[in-house]
């Protein structure tokens, strides 16, 4: 399927998603929250695609949604509307790519490589693992347009980052650079700028070779497990063992060992 505002690659197990306006810094559209949604789905429902990576192009990750969406006339988001018709706008598209993300059934990496602001922002914390050059850079921004965040940040933040860093970054709107980034866990690393590709498509890549059947068991465990007690999460993890004990990749990496060869994991 081909898209106006975003690209979507396929290769060796890693889906690349890549937000493309970047003469808007990325700034999300009605097109694209439709068209990330159904790339989401996509990569969600391929087999052939074992972990995504979202980046934008340019010099910006994504710097939340178009105040003014000129691709749209020149309508805006959100202001022009009523409130039935906002709540329905929202829950609509900025929220369900919120949802698509973060509950994605795949690992998800972000390659951050500019500004992540707003929905950006709340996106790139929906991602299981976030890799950023020293140029990125985060910033609340609903905060700017005197608006609550509406793409899960005030959910986000203080599971990431802890409650009163997130209530001050909330308050304040204050930028986060990089290497803070990296100090309070939004970033699992900072890297060149000229090295950000490689080193995120290299983390995919193992990840891709990795079975998949156990990584998208513990994905969905440790999201699980942010509401569990570690009883009922020792439940869910003696089913996961029970479940992978019976696959073929469990047999591939037990030959694999006994042969003192690398696995080669179908998931299955």
């Amino acid at each position: 399927m081909s898209f106006e505002t975003i690209i979507l690659k396929k290769e060796d197990g890693v889906a690349t998603l890549t937000l493309n306006r970047p003469e808007r810094l990325n700034a999300a559209n009605r097109q694209m929250f439709m068209e990330l949604r159904t790339a989401l789905e996509e990569v969600s429902k391929d087999e052939g695609v074992r972990v995504l990576v979202l980046t934008g192009a340019g010099r910006a990750f994504c710097s939340g949604a178009d105040i003014k969406d000129e691709a749209g006339g020149g309508e805006a988001l959100l202001s022009d509307r009523s409130g039935t018709e906002t709540l329905e706008f929202i829950r609509e598209y900025p929220q369900k790519v919120t949802l698509a993300l973060f509950h994605l059934n795949k690992p998800a990496i972000a390659m951050v490589n500019g500004l992540a602001m707003a929905d950006g922002f709340d996106w790139a914390l929906c991602c299981d693992i976030r890799i950023g050059s020293e140029k990125a850079r985060f910033r609340n921004g609903f905060l700017q347009m005197a608006l609550f965040p509406n793409t899960g940040g005030t959910w986000l933040y203080p599971r990431v980052m802890g409650l009163s860093k997130a209530l001050e970054l909330l308050y304040t709107d204050e930028w986060i650079e990089a290497e803070e980034a990296l100090r309070l866990g939004v970033l699992n690393r900072v890297v060149p700028e000229g090295s950000l590709e490689k080193e995120t498509m290299g983390l995919a890549l193992r990840i891709a070779q990795a079975p998949p059947v156990a990584i998208r068991f513990m994905k969905e465990q440790v999201r699980k497990g942010l509401t569990l007690g570690l009883e009922e999460a020792l439940d869910l993890a003696a089913f996961g063992e029970a479940f992978t004990l019976t696959t073929a990749d469990h047999r591939e990496a037990f030959a694999a060992f006994k042969e003192k060869r690398m696995p080669r994991f179908k998931g299955k």
